[in-house]
C-alpha cells in the first residue's frame, strides 16, 4: 500500500487481519495524512493540522471490529456538535438530540425533524450500508433508502425545508464540505451525511488531537498485532521499487499512478488494485 493515510491505514488492518501479508509505504516521515497534530503556536497546545472532529468514526464498523478505544484512543464530546454564526449576533446550534436542536431553530425546527430525525434513528444501519462498496446487496433497504432519497439532490433542495437563514445556515455550512457548488446534483450528500452522524454519534475530538488516532496507542497497537509493516520516509516513484507483490494499493488509481509495467510485470496491466477509485 503506497499511502498512509487513516483510510490506508484502516484498509492494511482490514486485509491483515484477514490473512493477507501487507507492507504499508509512506512518503512523509510520519504517518496518518491528515490525522496530525502539533503544537502550532503555545507550548503544550496542540492544534489538529487537517483533519479534527470524527463524525463517523466512533460509530464505523472499522473501529467498533477493531476496538480502537481498547487500545488506548479516547474520544472526547463537546456539549454543541457545531454552530453557525450570522449577521446581528444571530445563529444556530446543533447538539446531539435532533429533537433539542430543532426547538432553538423557529420556524425552521419542523422541517430539521422531519428531515434528520428519521435519519438519525437508523443510522447505524445506514452508515453500514454506505461505508460499503456501492454495489452489494442490502442488508437494510428500506432504511438506505430512506437516506437515497437525498443525496443526488442539490443541497438547496433540503435547506428550502429548513424556512429560517439560521436552519438553512446550520445546515449549508456542513454541505459546503461537499467542496462544489451546492446547486450542483448530489452536493447534499456530504451535509445530510455528517448532520445526522453528528445527530447520531455526535462530533468527537480524538484526546491528544488526531494524531491519537494513528499514534502507538490505537492504530499502531493493532498494527502490530496484526503484523502489518510500516515504513515511512520514502517515496515511490515507480511500481519497479515495490518488487512483485500480488496485490498494490496505489493513493492514486492505477491509470494515474503508471501507465507502464515494471520490467518486473507478466500478465495483465496493472496489477489487482482494490480500490479502483482513489
Amino acid at each position: 500500500m503506497c499511502t498512509c493515510r487513516p483510510s490506508g491505514l484502516a484498509a492494511a488492518l482490514t486485509l491483515a487481519a484477514a490473512g493477507v501479508q501487507v507492507r504499508v509505504i509512506e512518503a512523509a516521515d510520519v504517518l496518518g495524512g491528515g490525522a496530525r497534530s502539533s503544537e502550532l503556536t503555545l507550548p503544550g497546545l496542540v492544534h489538529d493540522e487537517c483533519s479534527g472532529m470524527h463524525s463517523m468514526t466512533p460509530g464505523s464498523a472499522f473501529a467498533q471490529r477493531f476496538y480502537l478505544a481498547g487500545a488506548g484512543l479516547t474520544w472526547r464530546w463537546a456539549p454543541v456538535e457545531f454552530a453557525h454564526p450570522l449577521d446581528g449576533g444571530r445563529g444556530a446550534v446543533a447538539v446531539r438530540s435532533v429533537t433539542d436542536t430543532a426547538a432553538g431553530l423557529g420556524a425552521g425546527g419542523r422541517g430539521w425533524q422531519h428531515t434528520f430525525g428519521p435519519l438519525a434513528k437508523r443510522f447505524g444501519t445506514i452508515s453500514q450500508e454506505f461505508l460499503q462498496p456501492v454495489l452489494h446487496l442490502p442488508r437494510h433497504p428500506l432504511h438506505l433508502a430512506l437516506f437515497g432519497t437525498y443525496p443526488g439532490l442539490p443541497a438547496t433542495l433540503p435547506a428550502r425545508r429548513f424556512h429560517t437563514p439560521e436552519a438553512q445556515a446550520l445546515f449549508t455550512g456542513v454541505a459546503v464540505h461537499a467542496f462544489r457548488p451546492l446547486d450542483t446534483l448530489a452536493s447534499s450528500a456530504i451535509g445530510v451525511a455528517l448532520t445526522t452522524a453528528a445527530h447520531a454519534f455526535g462530533r468527537p475530538v480524538a484526546e491528544g488531537g488526531s494524531a491519537a488516532i494513528r499514534d502507538a496507542d490505537a492504530i499502531l497497537v493493532r498494527a502490530a498485532e496484526h503484523d502489518v509493516r510500516l515504513q515511512t520516509g520514502r517515496r515511490v516513484t515507480s511500481l519497479d521499487q515495490l518488487g512483485s507483490p500480488d496485490v498494490v494499493i496505489p493513493r492514486r488509481s492505477p491509470r494515474g499512478s503508471s501507465s507502464t509495467p515494471p520490467a518486473s510485470a507478466t500478465g495483465s496491466w496493472p496489477p489487482t488494485c482494490a480500490p479502483r477509485r482513489s
